[in-house]
């Protein structure tokens, strides 16, 4: 099979397979993203005899990273027709992107898995996972607040609105995207052409302290965004859908893991779950390192540690790196090759790898659990270089 990036003559097989694996075409959602989202530039496709069977669209994203701006591509609509499948076509589809993205000069890609042990076989690790909270309508009244006032975007003009929230809401975290003008738009167009409403909730100083993104229609409300301040401005948010009890018999939202409101609840041995979200992996090792910061206190004196990066999927990340820290917010790295007879200090995956960086686990968990094999002092180090972090992003698409 051929792999290349799509033209646009390729838009109607692209739509076709879409459309087989995933939304019909009569859809709101697959309406609105070959409308206006589809990028064939951003597109690898799978071609055989004629056909085009496997695609992987490359969605756009600046993703922060421990305080870095990254241009990243979040994989979307990875597909193969059943016609291709269990011949190795998605690892050899995979391949190819994660090589063109390699040209690109990016550092890391995500993907939302469907199922994570399809990817975790090529080196993909989640990084991100979500609260996902279910609560009959009836049930919120003992978290509801009712000292501020309710408001509803309808424009994506207002994206002004929402943003200094998200900004606030983000601030502190790891993994999240950047939403600038374009993807504030952008994302508003695409709730407002599904049919999804955006509540905000506003102090008396005329201040949005909260909002959330959610969907009528059934009787379990889904929010699939909710965003805020102040605890208040979630109570608050949650005394607005307590509101729609003529609408809906239950709620459910999601929420970043590091959230601990749920101690408060009168009742959490029910609705409360985990759900894994987000997967990451390093495009290129040498890329990656010497783009991400690392904590300034483990740059004090310049040291050299020789890691062995073992990555079955890309011939150049597979291999030992010599990464010297010190003299730099960044890491320098020089690839020593397959093989060395210098002494190597450290052993760890593609996967492990990569949620390290993105600060998921630190090194002593990744240690634990047979990710990264080394001696403990040099453990002890990086996990001094590269601490754990609180993890987020929200991005569907």
């Amino acid at each position: 099979m051929e792999f290349r990036i799509a033209t646009p003559q390729d838009t109607p097989q692209v739509e076709a397979l879409w459309a087989y694996c995933f939304e019909p075409k009569e859809d709101p959602f697959f309406q609105y993203y070959f409308s206006n989202c589809y990028e064939p530039d951003n597109t690898v496709v799978g071609i055989q005899e004629g056909q085009l069977l496997s695609t992987v669209h490359l969605r756009q994203y600046n993703l922060n990273v421990r305080g870095a701006v990254l241009p990243t591509s979040y994989m979307v609509g990875v597909a193969t027709h059943p016609a291709a499948r269990r011949g190795g076509v998605g690892g050899a589809l995979l391949t190819s992107s994660l090589e063109e993205l390699r040209h690109r000069g990016q550092a890391i890609t995500i993907l939302m898995p469907s199922k994570a042990g399809f990817y975790q076989q090529y080196g993909w690790d989640l990084y991100a996972h979500q609260w996902v909270q279910t609560m009959s309508l009836e049930d919120l009244r003992p978290l509801a607040d009712k000292t501020l006032s309710f408001g509803l975007v309808n424009d994506v003009e207002q994206w002004t609105l929402l943003d200094p929230v998200y900004r606030a809401y983000t601030k502190n975290l790891c993994g999240y995207a950047e939403r600038g003008e374009k993807d504030w738009k952008r994302l508003l167009s695409s709730f407002f052409a599904e049919g999804v409403h955006v509540a905000t909730v506003k102090n008396d100083d005329n201040i949005i302290e909260g909002y959330a993104v959610y969907r009528l229609g059934a009787p379990e409300i889904p929010v699939t965004e909710m965003v805020y301040t102040t605890r208040r401005a979630q109570q608050a948010l949650l005394n607005y859908f307590y509101n729609h009890r003529s609408q809906g018999a239950s709620i459910r939202w999601n929420e970043g893991l590091h959230d601990t409101g749920y101690r408060f609840h009168p009742d959490g041995k029910a609705g409360h779950a985990t759900m894994p979200y987000m997967m990451a992996r390093v495009v290129d090792v040498k890329t990656a390192i010497e783009a991400i910061p690392i904590n300034p206190d483990a740059a004090m004196m310049p040291i050299t540690i020789n890691i062995r990066v073992i990555d079955k999927l890309c011939s150049w990340n597979h291999g030992v790196f010599a990464v010297t820290i010190g003299g730099g917010v960044t890491p320098s790295v020089s690839y020593l090759g397959e093989s060395t007879d210098e002494i190597v200090e450290l052993t760890i995956d593609i996967g492990g790898l990569s949620i390290l960086l993105m600060g998921a686990m630190c090194a002593s968990d990744l240690a634990f659990e047979g990710k990264l094999q080394g001696e403990q002092d040099w453990i002890t180090y990086l996990d001094m270089v590269y601490p754990k972090q609180n993890t987020y992003i929200n991005e569907w698409w």
